[in-house]
């Protein structure tokens, strides 16, 4: 069976006897995967793969080391392939696959502009639907912009079935500036407020890898341990969680998209558009790739070369595949999920409010400060330092990545280093990290930066997290070959 992609914009039509298998919305916010090859179409990336006959796609396998997440609607296994946004995937009834692509919703908005008072309308609209009802609603809040806006939004007779809970980043988490803020915005609103404590989700690996297996690196299995513990502490009480997932690049002018004025090579959208620092580097990969995808989209979206909205949906779009994990987590353990920042009219229209009320997020600041919660010109006293990836590898040390197995894809080396970093031998880059926050230490671990030596431990936790989850479809490849099931 094989398949063939229609990369054709709108067709109206199809073939009378083909079904549909899916389409997927403006953002792609529930991750497709298809095999072109094989036929197969599914959430799950493990259904798609053909693991007797697996073979690693150079281009795909490549960006994925270096976004840290599949992208370019390529996956790092041959004739796998991600659906993308505003697209239909049709099954003829020969059973070949045929992708359709629909018109994009967000083209039409990029010359427009709206007002604030439109923007909270809607807002105030869509979050009184998403709690509309009598059960206990989650709201995971970090006392940030898009966790602060929801519960600003939710009316203020419905506030007492929210329940808010928070994960702290430093050593101390109740004393974290997250912890500090939500507590704030907690106390003020009357809503219930809990810290949940996270050092522990090393121990979720496995289960993170059945979820996405090879479509994203691991990080984001810190969220099965905050949703863990939420569901345990509701016990057993139905729940839907409120989340704010993805409102950040929406409501406010994100620098990221900004970093390279002009795009203009493969580098340039690698600069703009990969996430946060966690990946790998293909330069240590065996597989070959020129970085097409990344050259494809600059010529199929033009606008992306120099104007920041395109940008802004591109980058939302392009992540999805790890984001969805804000939504995909939490439905995992039972708990149903309201985003509101995700549906496209509201999302637009904060997109499209005035630069200079985006710059700074200024029009929520002025919000936030008729309402009591300008919590940034008060400078409550808190611990800004993020230290949870250096506790989760004090508390529970990460396995050493099989170096026999990887040798497949990536060159030895780079695995025995990243070995090596992430485990004791990487303590004297975390103490180096940790003497820049000591006062009489700064200046002279600052100069040793302007020197050339940086703290590699981080960067090659990223790495490690990037390979995990190609070195477990490795072992499921050989154990289907021996007659497991992989």
């Amino acid at each position: 069976m094989s398949g063939r992609v229609d990369g054709g914009r709108g067709r109206a039509g199809s073939a009378p006897a083909a079904t549909l298998v899916h389409e997927s919305d403006w953002l792609g916010t529930r991750p497709f995967f298809y095999n072109e090859r094989t036929g197969a179409a599914s959430h799950d990336i493990h259904a798609v793969i053909d693991l007797a006959d697996l073979e690693f796609d150079p281009e795909g396998f490549n960006d994925y080391l270096d976004f840290g997440f599949s992208v370019f609607g390529r996956t790092p296994v041959r004739d796998v392939r991600l659906l993308p946004p505003c697209a239909r995937l049709w099954r003829e009834a020969d059973g070949r696959l045929r992708v359709e692509r629909l018109p994009d919703p967000a083209a039409a908005w990029y010359d427009r502009r709206s007002s604030v008072d439109e923007v909270v309308e809607l807002a105030r609209e869509r979050v009184a639907a998403a709690v509309d009802g009598d059960g206990t609603v989650v709201v995971p809040t970090s006392g940030g912009f898009d966790s602060r806006f929801l519960h600003l939004l939710v009316p203020a007779a419905e506030r007492r079935r929210l329940r808010a809970f928070t994960y702290g980043l430093s050593d101390r988490p109740q004393r974290s500036t997250e912890a500090v803020k939500a507590r704030e915005v907690a106390r003020r609103l009357g809503v219930a407020w809990e810290l949940v404590p996270l050092g522990d989700f090393h121990r979720h690996l496995a289960a993170w890898e059945r979820l996405f297996g090879v479509a994203t690196h691991a990080h984001g299995m810190y969220h099965l341990e905050f949703y863990g513990q939420v569901v345990a502490r509701l016990g057993g009480t139905p729940a839907t969680v409120l989340s704010g997932a993805c409102g950040e690049w929406f409501a406010g002018d994100d620098p990221e998209v900004r970093v390279v004025p002009v795009l203009r090579t493969a580098e340039d959208v690698l600069t703009v558009f990969r996430y946060a620092g966690m990946n790998a580097d293909s330069r240590f990969s065996r597989l070959r790739g020129g970085r097409r995808g990344a050259l494809a989209l600059l010529e199929e979206e033009p606008r992306l070369r120099e104007e920041m909205l395109p940008r802004v949906v591109t980058v939302v779009r392009l992540r999805m595949v790890l984001l969805s994990f804000l939504l995909r987590v939490p439905e995992a353990l039972g708990l149903p999920v309201r985003a509101p920042f995700l549906e496209p009219d509201l999302a637009l229209r904060m997109l499209t409010l005035p630069p200079a009320l985006r710059h700074g997020r200024r029009w929520q600041r002025d919000l936030f400060r008729r309402a009591g919660l300008d919590l940034e010109a008060e400078r409550l006293p808190a611990d800004d330092r993020n230290t949870l990836n250096l506790r989760a590898m004090r508390r529970w040390p990460l396995a050493p990545l099989d170096e026999r197995l990887l040798r497949e894809v990536v060159q030895p080396g780079y695995v025995r280093w990243v070995n090596r970093s992430v485990g004791p031998g990487g303590l004297p880059w975390e103490a180096l990290w940790r003497l820049a926050w000591v006062p009489g230490f700064r200046r002279g671990v600052a100069a040793l930066r302007r020197a050339g030596l940086r703290d590699r431990r981080l960067e090659a936790y990223a790495a490690y997290l990037t390979l995990w989850p190609v070195q477990e479809l490795l072992r499921r490849r050989d154990l289907a070959r021996r007659g497991g099931e992989g």
